[in-house]
């Protein structure tokens, strides 16, 4: 262990403590905030009712298919998520769709948690410093770029991605 990794485990413990009270008020754990994200963010536009498969889904967090299984069937039982079985292919395969109720408790925790995050990153990269929009957006890039270094070659291969408030976003 090094101060660098150090460093990190601990910022991650940091958030999760930041984070568990306001996504519990919400029937929500980490975990559960990041697959309900993967789903609403997977939903072609216009098109919300064709879901997301649970290998795929597998894929976006980067978890095994039993956990996977494990976290639908507890937020199937909350009336966030349901499954069905695909109707061509594969018959083995669910997809997995967002209730109305999953929106708006996704919907109500991103605006509660991401404020809160990123006000938490700015100050913490910036030193609370940079009034400056562009600035801080150089220094954001900077850290997301040494941690997906870290990350890719920790051989994390989850896929999701949450916007930090760069226009492009």
């Amino acid at each position: 262990m090094n101060a660098i990794a150090f460093g990190t485990k601990r910022a991650f413990h940091g958030f999760l403590k930041v984070t568990r009270k306001p996504l519990a008020a919400m029937g929500l754990t980490a975990a559960r905030f990041d697959m309900l994200s993967a789903l609403l963010d997977s939903r072609p536009e216009g098109w919300p009712e064709l879901g997301m498969r649970q290998s795929a889904l597998r894929r976006v967090l980067g978890v095994s298919a039993p956990v996977v299984t494990r976290m639908l069937q507890r937020l199937e039982a909350l009336g966030l998520v349901t499954r069905e079985r695909v109707r061509y292919g594969d018959r083995r395969q669910r997809v997995v769709n967002l209730t109305t109720a999953g929106e708006r408790c996704i919907a109500e925790a991103r605006r509660m948690i991401l404020r809160a995050v990123r006000r938490l990153v700015f100050l913490a990269i910036c030193f609370g410093c940079h009034r400056d929009a562009r600035q801080r957006l150089v220094h954001m890039d900077t850290l997301e770029g040494y941690l997906r270094g870290i990350r890719a070659m920790a051989g994390d291969t989850a896929r999701l991605c949450y916007p930090w408030g760069h226009p492009d976003d």
